[in-house]
C-alpha cells in the first residue's frame, strides 16, 4: 500500500506499507462481489488507520542496513510459513502525479509499473499506477504458477467490463 502525507505535509514522496485483505473472488454476481470487496477493504483500512501505517518504515529503521535485507526476508518467510492465509496475489495501488511529466523534452504518455514475485508474495503481482488522469496496470507472474499471463489480462478486461456495467444501471 502506498501512503502519502496529509495536505499539510511537506514530504511529497510516497511511503510504502502493507495490508492484507480478502478478495471475494468466489462470489459470481459482480454487484455482490463489488459490495463485498468494498466492505472488506473499508474494514481493513479502518484497522490499518489505527496502527498509523508506518510500522514497516519504523521497523526497518531499527535494524542496520547490511542486516535489514536478510532479516526482512527471514521474517517474511517465517511469517508466511505460519500464516493462516497464504498470499498468492499482491495488488499495489501507486498514486502518481496528476500532471504531465517530460523526459528529455518528450511528454511521458504512460507509465507501466513493474514489480516482483517471490516465495513470500505469491505467483502474481498486479500494480496499478495512476498518472495524468489515466491508470496504467503492470502484471508480473511466475511462469510455474501462471503459465499464460495473457489470460490474466483477458480476465482483467472482463472484470473491468463488469464494473462498467454496474455504473450504467
Amino acid at each position: 500500500m502506498s501512503l502519502r502525507g496529509g495536505r499539510s505535509s511537506t514530504d511529497a514522496c510516497n511511503q510504502v506499507s502493507i495490508m492484507t485483505a480478502p478478495l471475494a473472488t468466489h462470489v459470481p454476481d459482480p454487484a455482490v462481489r463489488y459490495t463485498a470487496v468494498r466492505r472488506d477493504m473499508d474494514l481493513v483500512k479502518r484497522r490499518f488507520a489505527v496502527t498509523s501505517g508506518n510500522w514497516v518504515r519504523e521497523l526497518s529503521g531499527l535494524v542496520p542496513a547490511p542486516v535489514a535485507g536478510p532479516l526482512t526476508r527471514f521474517v517474511l518467510q517465517a511469517g508466511a510459513a505460519v500464516s493462516l492465509r497464504p498470499i498468492n496475489l499482491v495488488v499495489s495501488n501507486v498514486p502518481g502525479p496528476q500532471f504531465p511529466l517530460y523526459l528529455c523534452g518528450a511528454r511521458v504518455l504512460g507509465y507501466y509499473p513493474i514489480s516482483v514475485v517471490t516465495d513470500v508474495s505469491g505467483g502474481l503481482n498486479i500494480t496499478v499506477f495512476s498518472y495524468d488522469g489515466r491508470v496504467d496496470i503492470g502484471i508480473v507472474a511466475c511462469r510455474d504458477l501462471v503459465p499464460d499471463p495473457a489470460e490474466i489480462i483477458d480476465h482483467l478486461e472482463d472484470a473491468l467490463d463488469e464494473l462498467r456495467a454496474l455504473t450504467v444501471d
